[in-house]
């Protein structure tokens, strides 16, 4: 582990104000653009460092420690970070988030004991939220082939709402779209929803009762800007037209 990973982990870099200057007022003062009057302290970055929660290069360090003795990584880490100092030590317990270190094996399968703050339980390998643990018998670092991580199961859903919203939508043109309701196919008539006004120095969003929803929307809430004026159930002849199952 490279000796400067604490600052890189823990520390963050100088910031920078509001008026988008450095911790140096200098800079600030003498800008042509400044106010005539300056207090003392304009131009300062009120508090320099901080503490950051930037885990990528520890997630990075520790799955290029595959296939390696844990011990010997955790020997690595530990000569560059000391558990005496707190800040450091919460570190140590971050090692928790990316590792199963708490593992045994049950029945040829490898266990985990998975904790949280407020509970513990063992669960399978197969079912851990963590992508890499220590083998039980061999103590081996290893990556957990069955853990997703959580961007790629939002990836993973999107897409399956994007597959299924095309099985249940088929548009026509910009105000008629076809739509799949309780398994009954619909001609969907569209419409813009009205602009909000001025009305006595207050802004007003008119409502519009929506077929397809059966609720009142208006701009004020929610990102369409259309709602569904009407629905009509497709017969068997408009069925077929456009190629849907009856």
């Amino acid at each position: 582990m490279r000796e400067d990973m604490f600052k890189v982990i823990v520390e963050r870099p100088r910031l920078v104000n509001s008026d988008g200057y450095s911790r140096d007022g200098r800079k600030f003062r003498n800008d042509e653009n400044a106010p005539g009057r300056l207090g003392m302290k304009r131009g300062y970055v009120q508090w320099p460092k901080g503490l950051n929660e930037n885990l990528a290069p520890l997630k990075r360090y520790l799955e290029q420690q595959v296939d390696r003795p844990w011990d010997r990584v955790y020997s690595d880490i530990r000569a560059t970070i000391d558990a005496r100092s707190t800040v450091k030590q919460h570190i140590l317990q971050h090692i928790r988030d990316f590792v199963a270190i708490d593992t045994h094996w049950v029945e040829g399968k490898v266990v985990i004991r998975n904790r949280t703050w407020w509970q513990s339980k063992e669960v399978a390998l197969e079912e851990a939220d963590v992508g890499l643990f220590v083998h039980p018998r061999t103590g081996i670092l290893l990556r957990n082939r069955h853990f997703v991580s959580w961007d790629r199961r939002k990836r993973h859903m999107r897409e399956q709402a994007q597959a299924q919203e095309y099985l249940d939508r088929r548009d026509i043109d910009e105000n008629r779209q076809l739509r799949r309701i309780d398994g009954i196919w619909y001609e969907v008539t569209l419409s813009q929803l009205p602009m909000p006004r001025v009305l006595a120095n207050d802004i007003v969003y008119d409502a519009c009762w929506d077929a397809v929803r059966r609720e009142w929307v208006s701009r004020q809430h929610g990102d369409a800007d259309t709602y569904a004026i009407s629905k009509r159930q497709l017969g068997a002849q408009a069925l077929k037209k456009y190629g849907l199952a009856v």
